[in-house]
């Protein structure tokens, strides 16, 4: 009898038990004898339907929790109903999936929260801007894509299918591309199409976001070209050789990778067939654009809206483009913050190791060029790219006279900035242009025009052979500056050839002066 009262004195307790609870939470309590097993969970994939006061454009969605999210970037992290996800659900990482919310950014973060919408995703963007809301931690699994949720990161994006040209802003695939490469790099997935997906194209769905209307190419573009956390990629590129394009179409200078049409007045800078370009470096195509890093301040854009610094082109409007092997600054190394120089390889390029945020010094040395340095800003995320151009050093060759050399001379750079005392050239061989107000040079209104001891120079081959001011960009120079006869014996007594590896008078100049160093990141 004590066991058999012993057992009913449990039961007694388990009904109470339960009818508390039951009471507590407004329901009415089973029997807990009668109980079955729990229900198994039950993931809906996301089928992008709320009920109507969800989808006001004005809908204030509640505050976030002060809790920080796993991406560096995103506003906040607001967690999802507990209920619409499964803590420690993911089994593997295999895909980064690209949503479309069919609906606004505050009406979906309010409805992942509410307890009815059984379903969920990671993170959530904005169209205007970009932002990032993180509701559910990596770990979890996300109610999203069904039969893929244990093995799939979701990213829903603010928008409809139907309207991509309006929802799907350069904003949204920049902002997108950075969290995918986060994400790929955080969880070791692989950065191709197909690991990065669409909701479409997982197994067992019904839905068909993100649309025809998505840019895969620009996208995945956009994801290859971010520079990971902490790292700064550095192109090294000889001054002297530097590649100019040349237009053969009315084109433009853009500043997105997007079809022209997207784009305002104001991110287009219009440039005639014929237009030449000079540039530092140029990414891998971006959708069917690449991006160019330029010297500011030159060229035919300078002065609009930045796009003489940085810019995207139709690489099928211009001439090709060079190989980055022709412009590498061979021999070259970067050194971090005083650190071991780190040589380019062989198309110039270095990845300096991982650094904290903040500023950065880097210094780069080589034989056969002038030292360079520059500053860099460091941000939490992404990591950094940027082109800087060297000078090769100038050696004087021997005066076949027995004369003095005579100097002046100013910055060099295919590039480089135009005014008093700076020359400016493109490709090998090109133009040379310049003033001589700083130069040192005697004044060009009291010499010949031409014939001996003009001090007219010559190119070899690829650039333009004639140099008067006009045609060449340097002043006439005066014959009384040179010995007799000084620049009629072909290579042998040249000095004022424009080629790189044919020094001379200009060239010791360039040396007393001091050479010009140009940068610019992405």
């Amino acid at each position: 009898m004590t066991g058999v009262s012993t057992e009913w004195t449990r039961r007694a307790a388990l009904w109470v038990g339960a009818l508390v609870l039951g009471m507590s939470q407004g329901t009415a309590a089973a029997h807990p004898l009668a109980a079955g097993p729990p229900e198994p969970e039950v993931e809906r994939e996301d089928d992008h339907w709320r009920p109507a006061e969800f989808e006001s454009w004005t809908i204030e969605p509640t505050p976030p929790l002060e809790a920080d999210p796993e991406y560096p970037l995103a506003a906040a992290f607001d967690p999802a109903c507990s209920c619409n996800m499964s803590v420690n659900g993911i089994t593997s990482y295999q895909h980064v999936v690209v949503h479309t919310m069919q609906g606004s950014y505050g009406g979906t973060k309010s409805w992942f929260k509410n307890p009815d919408a059984q379903v969920s995703c990671h993170y959530i963007m904005r169209s205007v801007d970009g932002e990032v809301t993180q509701m559910v931690l990596d770990k979890d699994k996300a109610w999203h894509v069904g039969s893929s949720n244990g093995t799939s990161l979701g990213i829903e994006h603010e928008g409809y299918i139907d309207d991509p040209a309006k929802w799907y802003t350069w904003e949204t695939y920049v902002s997108s591309a950075r969290l995918a490469r986060w994400l790929t790099t955080k969880h070791d997935i692989p950065v191709d199409r197909d690991h990065i997906v669409g909701h479409v194209e997982l197994p067992n769905q019904s839905h068909t976001d993100p649309g025809p209307g998505w840019n895969w190419d620009m996208y995945m573009g956009l994801v290859h070209d971010v520079v990971p956390q902490g790292e700064i990629h550095v192109a090294v590129v000889d001054r002297s050789k530097l590649c100019t394009i040349t237009a053969n179409v009315q084109t433009y200078l853009q500043r997105t990778a997007e079809s022209t049409d997207l784009l305002t007045n104001t991110e287009l800078c219009p440039i005639a067939a014929g237009t030449k370009v000079t540039y530092l470096h140029a990414s891998a195509l971006i959708g069917t654009r690449r991006r160019l890093l330029m010297e500011a301040g030159t060229g035919p854009c300078a002065g609009v809206n930045g796009l003489d610094a940085e810019a995207f082109v139709d690489p099928a409007h211009f001439t090709a483009m060079c190989a980055p092997a022709t412009m590498a600054a061979v021999g070259a190394t970067v050194s971090l913050d005083g650190g071991p120089g780190l040589g380019v390889d062989a198309n110039g390029f270095v990845a300096l190791p991982p650094v904290g945020v903040g500023q950065h010094a880097l210094d780069i040395a080589g034989a056969g060029y002038e030292p360079a340095a520059d500053l860099v800003d460091l941000a939490v995320y992404p990591g950094v790219r940027l082109a800087i151009a060297v000078d090769p050093v100038q050696v004087d060759p021997p005066d076949p006279t027995g004369g003095s050399e005579t100097g002046g001379g100013g910055e060099t750079g295919g590039a480089g900035e135009t005014g008093g005392g700076e020359t400016g050239g493109g490709e090998p061989g090109g133009e040379v242009s310049g003033e001589v107000g700083e130069t040192g040079l005697p004044d060009p209104t009291e010499a010949p025009t031409s014939g001996p001891g003009s001090g007219e120079p010559t190119t070899d081959g690829g650039g333009e052979a004639e140099a008067g001011g006009d045609e060449a960009g340097l002043p006439e120079l005066s014959g009384a500056a040179l010995p007799e006869g000084y620049g009629q014996h072909g290579d042998e007594g040249c000095g004022c050839r424009s080629n790189a590896g044919s020094g001379g008078w200009l060239a010791a100049g360039l040396l007393l002066l001091g050479l010009g160093r140009r940068r610019r990141r992405s």
